[in-house]
């Protein structure tokens, strides 16, 4: 969990939408919905209110070191509150295969990769990182 985090989130179109997202204990997978929802995050230290790059951040290197594909399938399910059924039933695939996958019994491929990713509505980039 990361203590005492402000995020800003800003859109890339011209309006320069922004929001603060803040509070203690942020659970990580709020962050890493925001991460994969929004293009542009910056993650603010609650104390001097410098930007930090999340990708550039202890706690992404410490996940993305321990991460695997099966555990970012899993995570980005849940995160967008999708059933193995219904991941299965919008990839055209079986909720075996969905669980398989999960537990890193059967492995991602590319192609794969890119039809989760769009049936969750995030970038295949996500089951990797």
């Amino acid at each position: 969990m990361l203590e005492t985090v402000k995020m800003r989130l800003t859109s890339k179109d011209a309006k320069g939408v922004n929001f603060t997202f803040e509070g203690k204990n942020i659970p990580d997978f709020v962050v890493l919905y925001f991460q994969s929802a929004f293009p542009n995050v910056e993650v603010l230290n609650a104390e001097d209110e410098e930007p930090v790059e999340i990708i550039k951040s202890d706690w992404f290197k410490e996940m993305e070191s321990c991460s695997t594909p099966a555990e970012s399938l899993k995570l980005l399910r849940t995160t967008f509150g999708y059933t193995q059924q219904q991941l299965a039933d919008k990839v055209g695939i079986t909720k075996q295969q969905v669980s398989a996958m999960e537990r890193g019994r059967e492995p991602i491929g590319r192609k794969m990769a890119h039809r989760l990713a769009n049936a969750l509505g995030t970038s295949y980039k996500n089951l990797f990182w």
